[in-house]
């Protein structure tokens, strides 16, 4: 069954209800990043803050913590994102809901998009060879394992939570969907692919990605069934 948007259970549907508050996020967000990439476009091998935390990262390397951080990055990683966006999506048009499963694919893709095209702009590389234990080829800022987790874990369960009817099991998706990106994103730099400000960026700009689809999206299907 499709959504009630309008329902008071669907308490994200305020967003789009309250643009002076969504507004202010997505302008707080921007404000964040502007500053952020400022100071990491004063440096590129890293702030002294990136570095300390790099440095405190290796030094509490161990097992059974650094096999852990490799399941959580793939998790977090383009092709598990990419899977999880495509099975909600398909999911949500076999029960007819097409503006949900447009809100999911468009978000997405968008971040995607975003990822591509700040790294290109920016410019950054990642942290020495030395310290990764992964391999990684692609610029660093922002993190985008960081971003995409935050925009496309937070639209699935945008998506879905409403649909659950338990109240502890919406409440562990909620608690879930908020606990993975900052996982994933503290994964990275664990495993020496990219400085704290990297993944910081990632999540500043897939929340404002996030919660400029969820506006706009709420914006526009209000708009449509007011319509004569």
């Amino acid at each position: 069954m499709p959504i009630d948007y309008h329902s008071p259970r669907v308490a994200w549907s305020g967003l789009g209800h309250r643009i002076p508050l969504a507004a202010a996020l997505i302008a707080t967000a921007l404000a964040l990043f502007g500053l952020l990439t400022w100071v990491v476009v004063g440096n590129m091998d890293g702030t002294p803050w990136d570095v300390r935390v790099l440095d405190w990262m290796i030094a509490h390397r161990g097992e059974p913590l650094t096999t852990v951080a490799r399941v959580i990055t793939d998790l977090g990683g383009t092709v598990a994102m990419t899977i999880l966006a495509l099975v909600t999506v398909i999911w949500l048009l076999a029960r007819r809901d097409l503006p949900v499963a447009a809100l999911v694919g468009v978000t997405s893709l968008g971040a995607g998009a975003l990822v591509w095209g700040i790294k290109r702009i920016v410019d950054r590389h990642r942290p020495p060879m030395e310290s990764r234990l992964v391999t990684e080829l692609s610029l660093s800022y922002p993190s985008g394992h960081s971003l995409g987790s935050a925009a496309v874990v937070g639209v699935v369960a945008i998506a879905l939570v409403p649909r659950i009817r338990r109240v502890w099991v919406r409440r562990t998706a909620i608690g879930a969907a908020v606990v993975f990106p900052i996982a994933v994103g503290l994964s990275r730099v664990y495993l020496g692919v990219h400085w704290i400000t990297d993944v910081l960026a990632g999540w500043i700009v897939g929340l404002l990605w996030l919660t400029l689809s969820v506006t706009l999206f709420i914006r526009l299907h209000a708009r449509g069934t007011t319509r004569p």
